[in-house]
């Protein structure tokens, strides 16, 4: 996988799970891989966000649109805070530099169209030019209300510091990625 300085790293599915730090999104995975029964990839329709409900506030939902941009349909309020407010229909042209937004791309693009389930973590450098937080972030695949392979299932934690208020993302350092393909992750399982 290439499309930035990140360091991509493939894993099976035990791998990929054992890497995060934070359990919540274990509910979050676990939910996913269980509505996988006669498709690969389950419908955000099926989603059922009381069953990862620790997380709702780190939890997002976006959508590539026909028109290639990506928008928000969703972000729970500690996304939405820390960039900014997002709302319903947000363009992430909006909100990240073009250098940002081809990094992200790379990432988006791995999960919708080669159907990786993705984490990244590493460190950014928050809007204030001080300080960085660092960063664990989910990104699964989910089919839209026309079926086909739209939309993101993100979660994202940031270990930010507590003494500022209202900090948003500036710069994206290289960050590493692990992805794990469906190939080998077997229908309706949830380990």
């Amino acid at each position: 996988m290439q499309g930035d300085d990140a360091v991509w790293s493939e894993l099976d599915l035990q791998q990929f799970l054992s890497r995060f730090t934070d359990v919540r999104f274990g509910q979050v995975i676990r939910h996913w891989l269980a509505l996988r029964q006669k498709d690969a990839i389950p419908h955000r329709s099926a989603v059922d966000p009381t069953q990862f409900r620790t997380l709702l506030d780190l939890t997002w939902l976006m959508e590539r649109h026909e028109d290639g941009h990506y928008r928000y349909r969703l972000a729970g309020e500690t996304i939405a805070g820390i960039h900014g407010g997002i709302r319903h229909g947000t363009d992430t042209a909006s909100l990240f530099n073009p250098q940002a937004l081809d990094m992200f791309r790379a990432r988006w693009e791995a999960v919708l169209d080669r159907g990786n389930l993705v984490r990244a973590e590493g460190v950014v450098h928050l809007a204030d030019g001080y300080q960085t937080s660092q960063v664990e972030r989910l990104m699964l695949p989910l089919r839209g209300d026309d079926g086909e392979v739209s939309v993101i299932l993100g979660a994202t934690s940031y270990a930010r510091p507590r003494t500022a208020s209202h900090l948003t993302t500036r710069d994206f350092p290289p960050t590493n990625i692990q992805y794990c393909p469906l190939t080998d992750i077997p229908l309706g399982s949830n380990r």
